[in-house]
């Protein structure tokens, strides 16, 4: 059997709480039109969570279950809003946000109609709130 090489560079480690809490730093205050203040985003977190922008949901629950059904808003709002004003961020339907969405209402703790027309209201990504239909 034949190893396939993987480069160095493609290993991701899984999201932990601590480090998405500090993603939560970057947005303003006001969430009306939130807009990513990279003065505030250390580079080295930022490069952390984008390589996590392609793991698939299972990857996402434990650190998910470490944070607060409030701050798991901020989380999603983040990487919407990181899709839309970051380089090179864009997820589709792999969108973390998506997994924040399904991990808060099998929680049972939903985000309110209010609170995903806000949130889509900050994206062009068709999957935002859910996901893919399939």
């Amino acid at each position: 059997m034949i190893e396939q090489w993987q480069p160095a560079s493609s290993q991701t480690s899984k999201p932990d709480s601590d480090t998405l809490l500090q993603l939560l730093a970057a947005l303003p205050q006001q969430p009306q039109s939130p807009v990513i203040d990279r003065q505030r985003l250390d580079d080295s977190v930022r490069a952390k969570a984008h390589t996590w922008i392609t793991l698939d949901e299972a990857a996402w629950q434990t650190a998910l279950a470490g944070i607060a059904a409030d701050q798991l808003l901020q989380v999603a709002t983040f990487f919407v809003c990181a899709e839309q004003q970051l380089e090179d961020w864009q997820c589709g339907s792999s969108n973390p946000a998506i997994w924040v969405f399904r991990y808060l209402k099998k929680q049972g703790t939903p985000a309110s109609k209010e609170q995903i027309r806000a949130i889509k209201a900050l994206t062009d990504n068709r999957y935002i709130p859910h996901g893919s239909a399939l």
